[in-house]
């Protein structure tokens, strides 16, 4: 979605609609060339005056009061205004008492916008949840505690409510001392997308605001406008048609620096080539013959290389490169002449597997946490014989969650010292245990929830049953490389069927 400008009128029309339709067209001008990268809505604030206002404050000399009763718009008057800004804006209306949230639904805004001074009025939010059901609303946070600003969330939430909440800073104008945008990314650190705007109330020829709180998540802006006339002066916080421009131009230009994921991966490809220049080839120490696998000590990695060339970039303890035909000594290695084998891919792919199984497992994995992935024999036959397992903890204690997938099996292997308790946290395992010296395996079907103790020396392996893999909680004494013992012995001279993967 393309962000999102308010343009707050409030009262800045003096209850002249020829006023207000000139700030209308200066603004709609103004705008014109923005709208590629921007949404723009002019906002209006409705008041039943006749309510609102209390009886014995009617006339009178306070501030708040004198302004609204010398800006009131009759409703016909509105209507005017409201159609003539139809086709050049999106429309949204502040109501500040019930009877204008009435008068807001029935005049098709497309939003509805709730006031700092109104984000914990308990019963006009009880009135508008019941009205605006179907509504998109706005929120401002102006004023409120880190608490408050919860209660105002969860009440919003709770009532299934299609709004999103703006930081605000409620002081007329606000400095920029007063700004606290590290507060803005703090809201939106426990809250998430749901805090997507900024209201702003800074000194209106501020040029920087906007492009900062940009950076930091902010795809919703109010700023209040004005036209300044011989006749109509501009507060102190409302921003003339120059200050706004410039202020456009600065979110312009952060828009331009922040881009975007597909912009990236898009100039990728040339970042690649430019430092493909710089990078070092990968040139023989000494020949080699056809079908040898390529080691590092038989390599020397040096500058330039050539297109196409094998790179130092290339060498990994996960990558596997086979000489396709013999390779003198000082000679280049191109990439057409190798096999080549990735053993992080597949460890990715298992992953992958990992993730999505303990997802449906609903089981949390630990910060940090690394994957050990067994291959007993090899990457190629892990799907049927493999385990993949988490470390929580290993010290006196161990603790490990054990991760198998589609019907993979864990072959026969003992301990000499561990005891461990198997517990079952998803899917189904069929357990096979015996006695060292015994032939026939007892057999045990365990689902969610079951548990049984390993003894020391106990023969054991286990499978998954059905399609969804299982999860096991292993919970034993002090886990030691060596106290592993397989049946088979080939296993145990497999000294690479372990692999270690980060989960995130």
């Amino acid at each position: 979605m393309k962000p999102l400008i308010i343009l707050e009128i409030a009262n800045n029309h003096m209850g002249d609609i020829s006023h207000f339709k000139r700030i209308i067209n200066t603004y709609f001008q103004l705008t014109r060339q923005y709208k590629s990268i921007l949404d723009f809505a002019v906002k209006f604030q409705y008041r039943d005056l006749d309510t609102f206002i209390n009886e014995k404050f009617v006339g009178s000399n306070h501030s708040g009061v004198k302004r609204f009763e010398s800006t009131k718009l009759s409703k016909a008057e509105w209507n005017k205004i409201i159609k003539f800004c139809r086709n050049k804006f999106k429309l949204i209306c502040t109501p500040f008492d019930e009877k204008s949230i009435e008068t807001v639904i029935k005049d098709k805004f497309d939003y509805i916008k709730i006031a700092s001074c109104s984000s914990n009025d308990w019963p006009l939010l009880e009135h508008l949840s019941k009205k605006s059901k179907n509504k998109k609303i706005i929120c401002s946070l102006g004023g409120l505690s880190e608490k408050e600003i919860s209660d105002t969330i969860s009440f919003f939430n709770n009532r299934k409510l299609n709004v999103k909440f703006l930081y605000c800073v409620g002081k007329y104008p606000s400095s920029a001392s007063d700004l606290n945008l590290s507060f803005f990314k703090k809201l939106r650190k426990l809250h998430g997308d749901q805090i997507m705007g900024y209201s702003t109330h800074e000194n209106p020829s501020e040029k920087i605001t906007s492009a900062i709180a940009f950076s930091i998540g902010a795809r919703i802006f109010e700023k209040h406008i004005g036209v300044e006339t011989r006749n109509y002066k501009l507060n102190k916080y409302s921003t003339n048609p120059s200050q706004l421009e410039e202020w456009l131009i600065n979110l312009k230009e952060a828009m331009i620096r922040f881009g975007n994921v597909k912009s990236r991966n898009e100039g990728l490809k040339l970042e690649q080539s430019n430092l493909l220049n710089f990078k070092r080839g990968v040139f023989l120490k000494k020949s080699i013959k056809k079908n040898s696998v390529l080691n590092v000590k038989d390599v020397i990695f040096q500058f330039p290389s050539s297109p196409n060339q094998l790179l130092a970039n290339d060498f990994s303890k996960f990558n596997k490169f086979t000489l396709k035909n013999d390779v003198k000594k000082g000679e280049p290695i191109f990439k057409k002449n190798l096999r080549f084998l990735s053993e992080k891919d597949a460890l990715r792919k298992i992953r992958d597997k990992i993730k999505l199984l303990s997802s449906n497992a609903k089981v949390v994995i630990p910060y940090n946490a690394r994957i050990e992935i067994s291959h007993h024999y090899g990457l190629k036959k892990f799907s049927q014989y493999g385990l993949s397992m988490i470390t929580v903890y290993n010290n006196h204690y161990c603790k490990k969650i054990l991760f198998l997938l589609k019907n993979q099996i864990h072959p026969e292997q003992f301990h000499k010292i561990k005891k461990e308790t198997f517990f079952i946290l998803h899917g189904k395992v069929k357990l096979e245990t015996k006695k060292k010296n015994s032939v026939k395996f007892k057999s045990k079907i365990m689902k969610q929830g079951e548990i049984y103790t390993i003894q020391p020396y106990e023969v054991h392996r286990f499978r998954s049953i059905g399609n969804e893999g299982a999860v096991i909680e292993e919970l034993s004494t002090e886990a030691k490389v060596s106290d592993s013992f397989y049946l088979d012995k080939t296993i145990e001279k497999n000294k690479s069927r372990k692999s270690f993967i980060s989960f995130y």
